[in-house]
């Protein structure tokens, strides 16, 4: 199935964001309440277990990690380079954020050191990534590489191949980006990823 009409780039884009920041905010809350009980958790098996996972980490840790490679999938498979690339922010943000996670937890009395030099191994596994990213193209990180009818946006002089950039660009002349082109990717960047957020902090404060 050819998913080539303009308005599967808006779909594919647009539920991309939505589905990464639902799973992604669901695996940083799980992260939070691990945190929260020492670390550890643990549940079945035939040993006593001293800690006791939450009903609502055990089905949304594995879900935001199959839903978050989902939605990666969605984006580059259906969106095809319109929009914010979330192929390229994906790993950013999954690191950048779980490391902040780790540095809140390092200073919640008592300090931790292991949770804070773990906070800044993640910090740096997903900065280096992305700084490299926005080097090699800032316009692309935020607008994609071409519109909903798959026309090449133009770049800047100089502006490199990106750490992401597995296929080669589509033929034909490309143009330069418009205002309203802006407005459209940054719009359901925001919107669906903040959608996404909202949805998670509802389901995971629901009673399981």
């Amino acid at each position: 199935m050819h998913l080539t009409a303009p308005i599967w780039r808006y779909i594919g884009s647009a539920v991309s964001w939505l589905l990464f920041a639902f799973c992604f905010s669901l695996l940083f809350l799980s992260a939070q309440v691990v945190m929260g009980l020492g670390g550890f958790c643990a549940s079945g098996g035939a040993y006593v277990i001293r800690t006791e996972c939450p009903d609502t980490v055990l089905w949304a840790t594995p879900t935001s990690i199959f839903g978050g490679l989902l939605a990666v999938g969605i984006g580059a498979l259906v969106a095809r380079g319109f929009g914010a690339p979330l192929i390229a922010w994906a790993w950013p943000v999954l690191f950048i954020g779980l490391g902040i996670g780790f540095e809140q937890a390092a200073f919640t009395a008592p300090f931790d050191v292991v949770n804070l030099l773990i906070g800044l191994l993640f910090v740096v596994m997903g900065a280096v990534p992305l700084v490299l990213e926005l080097r090699a193209g800032p316009q692309r990180s935020f607008l994609g590489s071409t519109d909903a009818h798959g026309t090449r946006f133009a770049e800047h002089h100089g502006a490199g191949r990106g750490l992401y950039t597995f296929a080669e660009p589509e033929p034909g002349a490309p143009r330069e980006p418009r205002a309203g082109d802006w407005v459209t990717s940054l719009v359901i960047l925001v919107v669906f990823s903040g959608l996404g957020i909202l949805l998670a902090a509802l389901v995971f404060r629901t009673p399981q």
